[in-house]
């Protein structure tokens, strides 16, 4: 039994058919990727195909989100009118202030009620 020197060693690619050896090197020619290896098909797309839902119920959660915003404007503006001193003495810089407060919360308010007509 005489086993030649020239014998490419042991490899992955022994298997394939498509590998050769040249000068004690192997040459696995790789498969052309101009089309994708595993194309998908119709039941297996990416992205799902639309949802059906009630025309009613989307306009419950958009309903639901901007009274949900409504009221953490009422909140956000409660908490700042309680970090100046309550109680009816108020400074003139405290008054100013809490009127600040008070027109920048409604203003906020109002963009909430145009957006929820918007959406609606």
């Amino acid at each position: 039994m005489d086993i030649s020197v020239n014998k490419c060693p042991v490899s992955p690619a022994i298997g394939d058919k498509k590998a050769t050896c040249k000068n004690g090197d192997v040459i696995v020619k790789r498969p052309k990727l101009n089309e994708p290896m595993y194309p998908l098909l119709p039941p297996f797309r990416q992205t799902p195909g639309p949802v059906m839902v009630p025309q009613s119920y989307v306009q419950r959660l958009i309903l639901e989100r901007w009274e949900a915003e409504v009221k953490g404007c009422e909140h956000a503006k409660n908490a700042q009118l309680l970090e100046i001193a309550p109680g009816p003495a108020l400074t003139i810089r405290q008054a100013n202030l809490r009127r600040l407060i008070i027109e920048r919360w409604e203003v906020e308010v109002r963009r909430c009620e145009e957006a929820k007509r918007a959406q609606l």
